[in-house]
């Protein structure tokens, strides 16, 4: 049996040790960013520049009902991504051989490292939340672009 005392005198001593204490940030805090995979707009909350030692990249995108971001794919990172709002088409895999998934409100997906993938919208505004996993910035996810923004 875990002695509590003992377990929380353990955890208060690794916080210390850490060089971030729990912390929120604010979506209204935050300014889209709409130049990164146009024509959708990122709202980066949790990064390096956000959270000290973050290695972690995590965010709200949100886009039009006929979006379209361009393929592309991270050489140093999974993506997880969970659908609030709206639904559109995920196109996976290499150009020859791409494989189309609904995404929609309440579904998870993940996108291992080094997975070329994009979206299309199919008629509806999307959100969704995002991370990047083991890094702390987006030039340490290594995104590769394929093609140029769809506008």
């Amino acid at each position: 049996m875990l002695n509590y005392t003992h377990s929380q005198t353990w955890f208060t001593d690794i916080a210390r040790k850490g060089s971030e204490v729990a912390k929120v940030i604010h979506l209204k805090n935050i300014m889209a960013n709409t130049t990164y995979e146009p024509p959708c707009g990122i709202f980066f909350g949790i990064n390096s520049e956000t959270v000290e030692d973050a290695k972690i990249v995590m965010g709200l995108t949100r886009s039009g009902p006929d979006m379209r971001n361009q393929r592309h794919y991270h050489n140093n990172c999974n993506v997880g991504q969970f659908k609030i709002a709206g639904s559109d088409k995920l196109m996976c895999g290499a150009f020859h051989e791409t494989e189309e998934k609904d995404f929609l409100p309440g579904d998870f997906h993940f996108i291992p490292k080094g997975e070329l993938h994009s979206a299309k919208g199919t008629g509806e505004s999307n959100e969704l939340i995002f991370i990047y996993a083991g890094v702390g910035s987006l030039k340490e996810t290594g995104t590769v672009f394929l093609e140029p923004p769809h506008q």
